[in-house]
């Protein structure tokens, strides 16, 4: 399957161009899938509620029209982060588009920091969709903390975890080796990059946008600045042995009563 993982840096509330310039960084690309990163066409960093609801869209919104327009025409599928608004709440959301134009949202599980100032705790759960015939699980910035997360997507079979994200912490990059490794995944981490500053308020993103696979090594790793895409052919089956040797077996070795 070939991946394309964007590392990009919008401009604070500026969607409609942001959007733009998303689709021009991937319109002369070919892969199957696109992994943009969390609130990828918003900016992050809220210093109110009205500013989130400025940036809000449901799911006829200017920034899914856009790229359901862009995957149907490209028989492509594409995952990015937005500010969905849904009865009067808002959550940090990522929407699977697919070529066909059809489409599913993750609501974001875990909040991080002052994102709890702005989000309703996510409450869609985590899923795995059907792409192309492969597996594939979404999950947004901050889950990767929680191991339950991407082991919760890989026992239900997810071959690909897209994870976009705007991370400020400096350990998600290496310390999804081991998620890759633990849970037998392709685990794809598409990052915002660069400083974001909103009035006294300012967030410091780290980029180095990555794809790690199921032994835990990373395929790609781009820098820490810079809009960057690649488009990486992986094997998604890879994913499908859990076995680390012909005794062990990473969800039939599990002792769930142990776990609680």
């Amino acid at each position: 399957m070939k991946i394309g993982l964007v590392q990009f840096r919008p401009e604070l509330f500026q969607v409609k161009e942001n959007v733009e310039k998303g689709i021009k960084l991937i319109e002369n690309k070919d892969a199957e899938l696109f992994v943009f990163p969390e609130l990828a066409f918003t900016g992050y960093t809220f210093n109110t509620k009205n500013e989130v609801e400025w940036v809000s869209e449901d799911k006829n919104g200017f920034s899914v029209k856009m790229f359901k327009d862009f995957a149907i025409s490209k028989k492509t599928n594409i995952v990015f982060g937005f500010v969905e608004k849904y009865e009067n709440k808002y959550y940090n959301s990522s929407i699977l588009i697919k070529y066909d134009g059809s489409y599913k949202i993750y609501r974001k599980t875990h909040l991080f920091y002052e994102e709890k100032l702005f989000f309703e705790k996510g409450d869609t759960g985590f899923w795995v969709e059907d792409v192309n015939g492969v597996k594939i699980g979404l999950a947004i910035c901050f889950d990767w903390f929680f191991p339950e997360s991407f082991r919760t997507l890989a026992l239900k079979g997810a071959q690909i975890i897209a994870h976009s994200a705007n991370l400020v912490m400096p350990y998600c990059q290496e310390a999804n080796k081991i998620r890759s490794l633990e849970n037998k995944v392709f685990i794809v981490t598409s990052n915002r990059w660069g400083e974001e500053v909103n009035l006294l308020n300012s967030n410091i993103f780290t980029g180095m946008s990555q794809i790690t696979n199921p032994k835990g090594e990373v395929i790609i790793r781009f820098p820490q600045k810079g809009d960057k895409v690649k488009v990486v052919d992986i094997n998604p089956d890879e994913a499908l042995n859990k076995n680390i040797n012909k005794y062990n077996n990473i969800f039939e070795d599990r002792i769930e009563k142990f776990y609680k």
